[in-house]
């Protein structure tokens, strides 16, 4: 923290809904959420995003950040590759932020944006160098070094969950797919069925929680950071996937390293909206 107690906007545009939040560097003062729209034209999206912002800007606010999915140009804005908000692939969101409210706008991935706002506002604040997993879905990954966005070339770095796993991809082992395409079962299934101690389910919760330890050793050959913060949906199972997670990082081979990195639960509800603030602490 910078301790000036500055006022920033943050904004997660999803392919559900856009919310934008008027933030001090102690937490949310103000939000506002709408509809995205996800199938409409880029410009009508913009408008939605501007209404977002209206509702919840004043006059003290220094600067607003945004996080969305996508591989993306952070300096100029332009999403090069985006899927679930189609007319914005090609589109640049900055320019437009920027030209109508006068202020500095900065733009990331909503993975790392996540683990920004874990390192500023969650569990990850007493690191300057982590990694933040979310495990849904799918599975994203953000680096943090010296307390910033190691973004990498178009945004690329961080793609944890498309990293040649197995014989498939990372997030084909390590997120609520491997539960269904293995165990024919949604994760909160399996989690509903492993609280009444079924064995099949805390066998699956088992081999998840192993095969996150193997990318986390993975993770830890490349990076060696202080701390791993791990959040999405399926780490709220955390109970069942802590204990095989940390015995599989015990495995690794240099124990100097593994015995002092951190592995600790993500703990804020919307970590990518904070991390969209964060942006705007992190590079003022």
């Amino acid at each position: 923290m910078t301790g000036t107690n500055r006022i920033y906007i943050g904004v997660d545009i999803g392919g559900t809904s856009i919310v934008a939040a008027r933030f001090s560097e102690s937490g949310i003062l103000d939000r506002h959420e709408v509809p995205t729209g996800s199938k409409r034209p880029a410009g009508e999206i913009m408008e939605s995003l501007y209404e977002a912002i209206d509702r919840v800007i004043t006059g003290e606010v220094a600067g607003i950040g945004i996080g969305m999915p996508g591989y993306m140009d952070t300096q100029t804005g332009e999403i090069l590759l985006i899927n679930n908000i189609p007319s914005f692939n090609g589109f640049a969101v900055k320019p437009g932020v920027e030209k109508r409210y006068g202020l500095p706008v900065f733009q990331n991935n909503d993975a790392s944006c996540f683990a920004l706002g874990e390192a500023y506002f969650g569990a990850g604040k007493e690191f300057s160098h982590m990694v933040g997993i979310t495990l849904g879905t799918g599975l994203g990954g953000g680096i943090i070094i010296d307390r910033k966005i190691h973004t990498g070339l178009i945004g690329g770095a961080g793609e944890l969950g498309c990293v040649p796993f197995r014989e498939g991809i990372v997030e084909d082992y390590c997120s609520n797919s491997f539960f269904v395409s293995k165990y024919h079962k949604e994760g909160l299934d399996l989690y509903h069925l492993a609280k009444k101690g079924d064995r099949e389910a805390l066998a699956a919760f088992d081999e998840l929680g192993t095969n996150i330890g193997e990318l986390i050793n993975l993770t830890i050959y490349i990076l060696a950071p202080e701390a791993f913060v791990i959040g999405g949906s399926v780490a709220g199972a955390w109970e069942f996937l802590e204990g095989p997670i940390r015995k599989e990082v015990a495995r690794f081979p240099v124990a100097l390293i593994s015995k002092k990195i951190k592995i600790v639960r993500a703990q804020l509800d919307n970590a990518g909206l904070y991390g969209a603030a964060a942006l705007c602490i992190s590079q003022m």
